[in-house]
């Protein structure tokens, strides 16, 4: 039986992790950008989806495997569930769930496409005519795949970055002129454009060729868990470039390494420009949490309630001071409330559920709407999963900023450009969880359930 002691020997950084049988069969394996704060979700069977409870039962050892980041997890996720094929991870699976890479390798529509093929997603791999994203691509395919990957946001993150790197067509149609990816770098400007229309030199277009092949080979090897030999061989031609004193291309080849390793550790290959403004105000917050860099991501939170009638809970998250609608997320309140309402409970509660999600990205500050009782609530979760995020509460009433237990701020003391973004993260998830409130609370008169709410 594992118990909660085995998950809390885990550690807190990204990784895999296996639950085996009493014979030591695999029975499941996920990914995690915190293995302890992952497996933690599973020490309560009752807080477990259902589906997952009878893998628990099952479950007699649990295994991980710690990673550098992120994107090694979700390769080597991909890798072990190919390897072993866990009985529960089929089960678990539908086709709209797991991602597969597909590298077409020949067609019957000409050479071009031998030189040239493509690279595409898909849920479905055993049925590529079903796919709208391959309509344009009507020959006859054979197709590589890498897969499955659990992660859709993850993986689609990881291939924009490989394009920038290694650049390669996506245009779904040949034309006469240059693609406006191969201006901006991200297509070899040869591919998709139709022979008879090229303006090329053999040697030119030999070289793009070998170029496109070794390019495909590359994100086929990153994918497949076998990033060091990219980075080994392009160390190779690094060199002897620099030694026949081709510095602008072994200086290429530098920066391919550079961005190449940066995705695995998760950093944006490219700082995306920040209104003045807004990176005033996340500067300030780096200063006054003392934090080691700008707060990139920040999620705010907020219950919407009457004496605990239909209680929801919001989550709001700005990226770079600006709000990510599509990362929003609703709770409805479990809690059920005897006299009154219990905001404190209701925002653990939320808390918590949110943080069974490993596979939402963690913040860089949590922003709880109320004063230091809610404060305190979210602190207890936070230590409760050995989490170190940072942690404010904004309490509307007072208009202050506790950012400690012995240390709040008056809203109005500070600098205009941190009490705009603090005051839109608050009335943004305000908004967004009166208006589900309300919408409950409509729900519930129309079936006939008395509400406190009558207007």
């Amino acid at each position: 039986m594992i118990t909660r002691e085995d998950f809390k020997k885990a550690p807190s950084g990204p990784g895999i992790y296996f639950f085996k049988d009493k014979s030591g069969k695999t029975l499941y394996i996920g990914k995690a950008q915190n293995l302890k704060l992952r497996l933690l979700s599973y020490a309560d069977l009752k807080m477990v989806e259902p589906r997952k409870r009878q893998m628990l039962k099952e479950a007699k050892k649990i295994e991980w495997r710690e990673l550098e980041s992120d994107i090694e997890a979700l390769i080597e996720e991909a890798i072990a569930i190919k390897r072993y094929k866990p009985r529960y991870n089929v089960l678990f699976r539908d086709d709209k769930q797991y991602f597969f890479v597909g590298f077409t390798r020949s067609a019957s529509s000409g050479q071009a496409r031998k030189k040239f093929p493509k690279i595409f997603l898909t849920h479905q791999k055993n049925q590529l005519k079903s796919t709208s994203k391959l309509k344009t691509i009507n020959y006859k395919l054979k197709t590589d795949f890498i897969g499955p990957f659990t992660d859709g946001g993850a993986l689609k993150m990881v291939m924009r970055s490989l394009q920038k790197i290694f650049p390669y067509c996506t245009c779904k149609e040949k034309h006469n002129r240059q693609c406006v990816r191969s201006e901006i770098g991200r297509c070899l400007g040869i591919c998709c454009i139709d022979e008879k229309y090229a303006n090329k030199s053999f040697n030119d277009r030999n070289q793009r060729e070998k170029t496109y092949a070794k390019n495909i080979r590359a994100i086929k090897n990153v994918l497949s868990g076998k990033k060091q030999n990219v980075v080994k061989n392009t160390e190779c031609e690094m060199k002897a470039a620099s030694k026949t004193m081709r510095f602008e291309d072994a200086r290429k080849l530098r920066d391919q390494i550079f961005s190449l390793e940066n995705i695995f550790r998760h950093q944006a290959i490219i700082k995306r420009e920040l209104d003045p403004e807004r990176h005033k105000a996340l500067t300030l917050i780096q200063e006054m949490l003392s934090l080691p860099d700008i707060p990139h991501r920040i999620e705010g939170y907020d219950i919407s309630n009457l004496q605990g009638s239909s209680a929801v809970g919001s989550m709001v998250v700005f990226e770079e001071g600006k709000p990510k609608k599509s990362d929003y997320r609703l709770f409805k309140i479990r809690l059920k409330a005897d006299k009154g309402s219990n905001d404190t409970a209701m925002i653990q509660e939320m808390l918590s559920r949110r943080l069974k999600h490993d596979e939402w990205p963690l913040p860089d500050l949590f922003l709880i709407d109320g004063g230091l009782g809610q404060f305190n609530a979210a602190k207890k979760v936070l230590q409760f999963y050995n989490l170190t995020t940072p942690l404010a509460s904004l309490a509307k009433r007072e208009e202050e900023l506790w950012i400690n237990p012995q240390k709040k701020l008056k809203l109005k003391k500070l600098p205009p450009s941190l009490l705009f973004l603090f005051q839109h993260i608050r009335n943004e998830a305000h908004r967004f969880a009166i208006n589900f409130h309300r919408k409950r609370r409509s729900k519930a008169i129309l079936k006939g359930k008395p509400s406190i709410l009558t207007l």
